[in-house]
């Protein structure tokens, strides 16, 4: 049984993408320790497939243990509990969950050997610009500059790399990283897990009456979704019974709350808390059309987001901006339509033509999840990877 030290910037449980390789790779015979962050407390959730080991939290307040955890990866509590779990588990590989947990594991495979895998979740160095976090400590470790250069070096140097998407790799290629060591293990659905429940039918009967836009994750100002709030403006007199829900939390719940409110869309516009991934598939069955308006960008054009194929796996038509990955994928697989990015008149055009016709979609996107973008066919990728860097042993 090979073993394998991940490491993670973040708390864990929940993390989707983390849970489905877990899972995959603890039932096909790999031991996993994962080291990961720690800021509440009272939260100690154990995951099936792995033994956890968290960054201890001191403090009772999860602010003051996230500044003492900060920043992460040469932080002396992170190095020093890392070479610790390192010589108990003794791995065979490290897995390191994107940028920020690299130039620690490769500071390990420097001192003992051992091979590294970079999971590039998303395009890091392009996820800061957009995420725009302001401040002194954030202006110096969180640069984009900065991180664009330890990108080029963990790249350089890690044994293997994972991108979600086409459109990362080859971005890799041009930087000049050699195609054999770059991999695409994308975030698709997990056919077996995703919405395996019952829908409720309180929730599916509370919308039965309206024409449901919906939206669902994290809403912050890199979705995008000023635009299609913007957009029920302009289409609420067409299509009187449609209503947008926005299910989720972040920033930009109250920028988006005062536009609904300066433009009246009250009745046509909820924005509701996180109702975590088990209780999705009642929104989604409510639903009639789904939407990622995330819009195109250096940052969203070298990732893909697990929504959009969380939605093609329950048959309901999306639109999406026109993202390159988001764009490509809804046209090859004919489940949507996309919009011009940032522009509340496409979107709208795009409702309208939806809301005329829009069975063929959902049927075609369910389809592709069946055959092609789902975990089943991932997993079998993340398998050979690790297959390859354990003959190299």
């Amino acid at each position: 049984m090979k073993k394998i030290l991940m490491l993670l910037q973040s708390e864990f449980p929940p993390d989707i993408r983390l849970e489905k390789e877990i899972s995959t790779l603890s039932k096909n015979d790999y031991e996993i320790t994962l080291l990961c962050n720690h800021y509440n407390k009272s939260k100690n959730d154990s995951f099936e497939g792995c033994r956890i080991e968290r960054l201890s939290a001191p403090f009772s307040s999860p602010k003051f243990n996230k500044a003492l955890n900060f920043p992460i990866f040469f932080n002396p509590r992170i190095v020093l509990a890392a070479i610790r779990i390192f010589r108990k588990v003794r791995p065979d590989i490290i897995h390191a969950h994107d940028l920020p947990m690299v130039p620690l594991a490769l500071m390990l495979k420097k001192m003992y050997g051992t091979p590294v895998i970079f999971d590039m979740h998303e395009n890091y160095p392009e996820a800061l610009k957009y995420f725009n976090k302001r401040g002194i400590v954030n202006s110096i470790f969180k640069n984009p500059k900065s991180a664009a250069m330890l990108d080029k070096y963990c790249t350089r140097n890690s044994d293997a790399i994972i991108t979600v998407v086409e459109e990362n790799k080859k971005r890799l290629e041009v930087n000049g990283i050699e195609s054999s060591k770059i991999f695409v293990v994308s975030n698709t659905v997990d056919l077996d897990t995703f919405a395996s429940g019952e829908a409720d039918l309180k929730i599916v009967e509370q919308f039965k009456s309206r024409f449901v836009i919906t939206y669902t994750g994290t809403v912050s100002p890199e979705r995008g979704l000023e635009t299609p709030v913007r957009a029920i403006k302009l289409l609420k007199e067409k299509i009187p019974d449609i209503l947008l829900l926005i299910i989720g939390e972040g920033p930009s719940v109250r920028p988006l709350e005062k536009i609904i409110a300066e433009e009246k869309l009250e009745e046509y516009v909820r924005i509701l808390k996180w109702c975590g991934h088990e209780n999705l598939v009642s929104y989604l069955t409510a639903s009639n059309i789904c939407i990622i308006p995330q819009p195109n960008n250096d940052f969203i054009n070298t990732t893909i987001p697990h929504k959009l194929f969380e939605y093609m796996s329950q048959a309901k038509p999306v639109i999406v901006s026109d993202a390159t990955p988001l764009k490509r994928i809804v046209e090859e697989t004919k489940c949507g339509e996309a919009f011009e990015s940032n522009n509340p008149e496409s979107f709208a055009e795009k409702v309208l033509k939806m809301h005329e016709d829009s069975s063929a979609y959902g049927k075609n996107g369910r389809h592709f999840v069946e055959i092609k973008y789902n975990w089943g066919a991932d997993a079998n990728k993340l398998l050979e990877i690790y297959s390859q860097l354990s003959n190299d042993l």
